[in-house]
């Protein structure tokens, strides 16, 4: 019997990206591999004994559930919640892929919701052994200067190669330490697909003892950059769009 470990389960609106705003369900998968400086998910790299439900939505109360969750266990869970698009979040989803692909499977008859998947945009294998069951990708762009990690521009170009053929945007979380050059790599890899991908540019929040957040002034020069690299629209589509759920004080 599959399992996955889970950190969450709730009710919110999209806090990111250009579905903000949006009524969806959480589903956030625990284990993540990377180590970004700006990740305000702590909680993906601990083992966690049980998953927590919020119930009712924006309430922050919170059942428990011992981990790791079953498909069953999840469908009846999930049979709690009406909203129409399912947000599969993280940690990176894409390390769990069985259970992703048996879950989705089973889910996807169950009734006319979305999918939407989160992820690093790195685990090109990984999504395509599940891209027929997801509706929407949401794919970070993991610029080196911002993440403090190494660059995965191949990773990247694969990644997107495969999650074309859904309706995709690319988020590229942005810092104080941004540099042109990993924008104008980044702008790269997206103009091959001539503005069918929006490019959403995120200014990182403050959280735990990172404190590299973007000024004012920084965030307007890299917009510009970006929208310098890849055009106007219908030509490219470059748009900044803060954390809307911590402005709000909700998951």
């Amino acid at each position: 019997m599959l399992t996955a470990p889970l950190i969450e389960i709730f009710s919110s609106l999209q806090g990111e990206g250009p579905h903000v705003g949006e009524a969806m369900t959480f589903v956030r998968f625990q284990d993540c591999e990377f180590s970004c400086k700006f990740c305000d998910t702590p909680l993906s790299f601990i083992k966690n004994k049980q998953c927590r439900v919020e119930w009712p939505p924006f309430s922050k109360k919170f059942e428990k559930y011992p981990n790791p969750i079953t498909i069953v266990e999840l469908g009846k869970i999930l049979q709690r919640f009406s909203d129409t698009t399912l947000s599969i979040t993280g940690g990176e989803p894409l390390q769990h892929v069985p259970f992703l692909k048996e879950w989705l499977s089973s889910f996807k008859k169950s009734g006319p919701r979305k999918i939407l998947l989160e992820t690093a945009g790195i685990h090109w294998q990984e999504l395509e052994k599940i891209v027929g069951l997801i509706d929407i990708v949401s794919m970070d762009l993991k610029l080196p200067s911002s993440t403090g990690m190494k660059s995965y521009w191949e990773e990247h170009r694969q990644f997107l190669k495969i999650a074309q053929s859904k309706e995709v945007y690319v988020k590229i979380v942005i810092t104080e330490e941004t540099t042109d050059e990993d924008l104008e790599r980044g702008a790269s890899l997206l103009k091959a697909y001539s503005g069918k991908i929006p490019c959403i540019l995120q200014p990182a929040s403050a959280f735990g003892s990172f404190r590299k957040i973007p000024t004012p002034a920084k965030i307007h020069q890299n917009e510009k950059t970006m929208r310098s690299l890849l055009g106007e629209p219908p030509l490219g589509s470059v748009r900044v769009i803060p954390q809307l759920h911590k402005q709000l004080g909700i998951l």
